[in-house]
């Protein structure tokens, strides 16, 4: 009887990494006896297949949408939060302390004070209404993005590589279905204060925005649409394609440079071998074919993060100073009551909408010759700053969620490589 392999003079023996690796790799142990079984082998080598194949169809899913970690949220579900800690803590005349003004130690002071019934009351209304108008847009985008794609014959090899014009239309159709979707929320958050969210008499912010949008009526809700619908399809057509662009063009010129700065290092080592008659270095292939695939990989990770991080701050470019004519198109309108005028008014809401965009347009030119400033100045003021909060946090969840991809999907790949 032969001895089994974790087991030494009676006594049990740990189970190092390399040998559950090769327990794993190796033939199925059956009654503390190795035994090769061809059976065996091919449910072991089925079962590996099948795990490569689910980590390799996530890790394309991924490579596909990355950007999604980039957009900013479009509805804050954090502001009655904020609001709720100021006024049970005083916060704002405290100095600035992460275990007491961090996101997470806000909420659980306003749920100690509340409840635990705040979270879904408050909390969870914006949060599905992101998680929503996210999935409709990013849906939409690879959707339309696909049929696109489909119509080249040819495509050319490269890292996930889409052709701008498709990647930029493809955007501008899913900015500007997303836009359509979210319109009654965006009515409900545009003409509302989070102290009249809170201090109002209904319970929670479901019966709050259905009481909200039958007071605005239809007319209230696609008033100032134009803006969204400009904002919305124009952002996130240079959002998605400049993220496209910077993740594959971006890619592949710095790996070419990389791939000709080796293979020129290389002929002048091999000829200086040549002339001082050197001994040839004794190279591992595998290990070399090893490190070569994590540069590639450190490489695109890199790249993807690049990217989402120029995605984002071209969406910011596109829809800030739309985004400030936007605030003072609605706050007109409020100021008119074209809302209730459009109610007992013979004339069709189409004149309305006609006309306050000509008075807002009128009183931009206005604000604008008031000031004295050129139009980027006026309409990009600010605009630094807010980069700076936004990209930042975008950036390190990125970063988190590619190391925890990388270090799940890469190690079955590394394993083959050794393997090979």
């Amino acid at each position: 009887m032969k001895e089994a392999p974790n087991i030494k003079d009676g006594k049990p023996r740990s189970i190092t990494a390399p040998n559950l690796i090769s327990i794993f790799s190796g033939a199925p142990i059956y009654n503390d006896s190795v035994i090769f079984d061809d059976q065996s082998h091919q449910t072991v080598s089925l079962s590996a297949a099948g795990i490569r194949a689910i980590i390799y169809q996530l890790q394309g899913l991924y490579l596909r949408t990355p950007v999604k970690l980039f957009r900013p949220s479009r509805f804050d579900y954090l502001a009655q939060v904020r609001v709720l800690a100021n006024k049970h803590h005083n916060l704002s005349e405290k100095p600035y302390r992460f275990r007491t003004h961090s996101s997470l130690a806000m909420l659980f002071q306003v749920i100690r004070k509340e409840g635990w019934k705040f979270i879904p009351d408050h909390v969870l209304p914006p949060l599905i209404a992101n998680s929503a108008t996210g999935l409709i847009l990013y849906a939409t985008y690879l959707t339309t993005l696909d049929h696109y794609n489909k119509k080249h014959q040819t495509p050319p090899a490269k890292f996930n590589w889409y052709s701008p014009f498709d990647t930029w239309r493809a955007g501008f159709i899913a900015g500007a279905v997303q836009s359509l979707a979210a319109a009654p929320v965006d009515a409900i958050y545009t003409r509302s204060t989070v102290s009249e969210m809170l201090e109002g008499t209904h319970r929670n912010l479901w019966v709050f925005g259905l009481h909200k949008l039958k007071e605005i009526g239809l007319v209230g809700v696609f008033a100032g649409y134009g803006f969204s619908l400009i904002k919305e399809s124009f952002g996130f057509a240079f959002y998605f394609s400049t993220f496209e662009t910077v993740k594959t063009e971006g890619y592949d010129l710095t790996h070419r440079t990389i791939m000709w700065y080796h293979r020129s290092e290389e002929i002048i080592k091999r000829k200086l071998q040549k002339i001082f008659k050197w001994n040839e270095e004794q190279v591992d292939e595998k290990m070399e074919k090893l490190e070569r695939y994590r540069s590639e990989r450190l490489l695109k990770s890199t790249f993807v993060l690049l990217a989402g991080a120029s995605a984002a701050c071209s969406l910011l470019a596109v829809q800030y100073p739309l985004s400030k004519i936007q605030k003072l198109h609605l706050s007109r309108l409020e100021a008119l009551d074209v809302y209730s005028a459009s109610k007992h008014s013979t004339k069709p809401f189409i004149t309305l909408y006609y006309n306050s965009y000509i008075d807002t347009f009128n009183q931009v030119l206005r604000m604008k010759r008031k000031s004295g400033v050129t139009w980027i100045e006026a309409g990009y003021k600010g605009f630094v700053r807010n980069a700076l909060t936004t990209i930042p946090a975008t950036s390190v969840g990125l970063l988190v969620f590619e190391m925890m991809r990388t270090k799940l999907a890469d190690n079955f790949e590394e394993y083959e490589l050794l393997q090979a």
